[in-house]
């Protein structure tokens, strides 16, 4: 498919998502949906260099508050219209990676991840003590209530950060199918033997580092205005960094369809977190999904769909099948004491079980293994007794011991594999 075909295919759904966004009348819509869309840009933007490249950088905050503050330096100075500010945005961040690339670029694997951290760190401490733009204490940001045709300004932004998710994603499509893509592809398989072969890797590294760097600063940019309110603890929040690796990683780092299935996933878990609990669970779900895809798929949920033949033999130890299992059964007893309101999460949950008992079930030639989470979904969901619960504990204490106890087939155990490497 060719480049403009996919813009204006990916401009047709954003425009369905705005109007259908409008027809829902409900105002928190447009909150959330401005933060899952703001990750959407932070993890294409952290893919390009990440996954694309195989840099991994942890200082995605760092650039994501660049352009929070640039906006906060411009509205003091002169109040400019936020797209002009998008725009500076995303220049001044995309010279600060340029340069953050040109002095680390030569360092590789952890050192080059403890270099971007470092950039982080230091950029917070210089505007900490930034008077100018508020430093520790932070600077409001005056905003109107309205603009001119699309009337509540919270929808503005929420197009806004859809025009730039949109670009985002074009953006890396396009660098997926093209030369460029080709030589960050040699690099992140064997930069040594790339470089070798006659590809510029330095000048790579480089173009991947600024435009990176200057799709997280577009993000920040509209960020004071959303809030009418930025300060340091919030522009370099933890949260940034942690979520634009592992929303691409969730989702799959070698397309440009990863990071945006991780960034809908975990973005949208996290909003109904912390609206039916509290935004505290957000690190814990994000941290149980990263354990699951790391030892389920490695690939991320992409991989996963791609080479779900061979991804059996994952749970054919039976100590990872154990841990993975517990691992996913304590959240349920959490989520369960919460609201109604706090179930949806734990379907997510259910869900991996099932998987694993499937999973476990097939190696032995008893995929019925997987009848037991399902039927602790069923009774978990139905309205009764409280001592339905243990009969939800006894069913998956069932299904963790059943999984120890069959012992998987030599052949189960091959076929997937044999399978996959069959011409």
């Amino acid at each position: 498919m060719r480049s403009w075909l996919f813009f204006l295919i990916c401009t047709a759904v954003a425009a369905a998502v705005f109007g259908l966004a409008r027809l829902t009348g409900n105002d928190y819509v447009f909150f959330a949906g401005y933060v899952v869309l703001q990750y959407v840009v932070l993890a294409t933007a952290w893919n390009i260099l990440g996954g694309y490249t195989g840099y991994v950088n942890f200082g995605s905050a760092a650039f994501f508050a660049l352009g929070a503050y640039s906006s906060v330096f411009f509205h003091k100075f002169y109040p400019l219209p936020i797209p002009l500010l998008i725009v500076i945005g995303g220049v001044v961040s995309g010279i600060v990676g340029f340069g953050m690339g040109y002095l680390t670029l030569r360092l590789r694997g952890a050192f080059f991840a403890i270099a971007t951290l470092a950039l982080a760190v230091v950029l917070q401490t210089l505007i900490v003590n930034w008077t100018y733009v508020g430093g520790s204490r932070g600077a409001y940001v005056i905003r109107p209530d309205s603009v001119p045709v699309i009337g509540n300004y919270v929808h503005y932004l929420f197009l806004l950060m859809l025009a730039l998710a949109v670009i985002a994603i074009v953006t890396a499509r396009t660098i997926e199918h093209s030369r460029l893509g080709y030589g960050f592809a040699a690099i992140r398989d064997d930069e040594l033997a790339a470089e070798a072969s006659g590809v510029p890797t330095l000048r790579l590294k480089l173009i991947a580092t600024t435009i990176s760097g200057a799709l997280m600063g577009m993000a920040g940019a509209p960020f004071p205005y959303y809030l009418g309110y930025v300060q340091p603890t919030s522009a370099f929040a933890l949260d940034y960094a942690v979520n634009s690796i592992a929303m691409p990683m969730i989702g799959g780092t070698t397309s440009w369809v990863g990071p945006l299935v991780g960034a809908l996933l975990l973005g949208s878990l996290q909003q109904i977190a912390t609206v039916t609990i509290s935004s505290a669970v957000n690190l814990l779900i994000v941290g149980l999904l990263i354990v699951d895809c790391v030892i389920i798929a490695p690939k991320g949920i992409i991989g996963l769909v791609q080479e779900r033949r061979t991804q059996g033999t994952v749970v054919a130890d039976p100590a990872v099948f154990a841990l993975l299992y517990l691992i996913n059964v304590i959240p349920l007893y959490f989520l369960h004491q919460e609201a109604l309101s706090a179930r949806p999460l734990e379907i997510i949950f259910w869900g991996i079980l099932v998987y694993l008992a499937y999973m476990r079930g097939g190696l032995a030639g008893r995929r019925s293994l997987a009848m037991l989470p399902v039927a602790g979904t069923i009774v978990s969901f139905v309205p009764g007794p409280a001592w339905l619960w243990l009969v939800v504990v006894a069913l998956n204490i069932a299904g963790l011991a059943c999984g120890l106890l069959l012992k998987p087939q030599g052949s189960a155990r091959l076929a997937p594999v044999a399978r996959s490497g069959a011409p």
